[in-house]
């Protein structure tokens, strides 16, 4: 994972993507949405590793990173990362009313990020909100 996400090495993605797509495909959901990176990430790292994962699978850009927000979660320790305040925002407000959505992260550590993308698909009116990750 470091030397995929951190290091660059995107053409890992296909080999990941093998496992994770198997999984997704198995799990019901009317809409799939990756954890979105910040502007700052994208462009120092060049790509968003969690699309990356899921190359082929049909998904929705629903969200986007907060103005201002430029810091790696894995940069905090635990206690820092579960205060932080919604990092998240929707590209365009809009209805989610009883859809069943699968949320798709590279790496779950507190599950805080997820916590905070569900809180908000959720006041969005999702019915159900599930997530996969790669790895923990």
């Amino acid at each position: 994972m470091q030397q995929y996400k951190f290091n660059g090495d995107y053409d890992l993605r296909v080999i990941f993507n093998c496992v994770l797509s198997q999984k997704i495909n198995i799990l019901n959901a009317d809409i799939i949405v990756p954890i979105p990176v910040s502007d700052h990430t994208m462009v120092t790292r060049g790509f968003n590793q969690t699309t990356g994962l899921i190359e082929g699978i049909q998904y929705e850009q629903l969200l986007k990173v907060s103005a201002g927000q430029k810091s790696h979660q894995s940069q905090f320790n635990r206690k820092i990362r579960m205060m932080r305040k919604q990092p998240f925002m929707l590209i365009e407000q809009m209805s989610l009313e009883g859809k069943e959505i699968l949320l798709v992260d590279d790496v779950y550590t507190t599950g805080n990020t997820l916590y905070h993308v569900a809180d908000l698909l959720y006041e969005c009116g999702a019915k159900n909100v599930k997530s996969i990750s790669l790895a923990r």
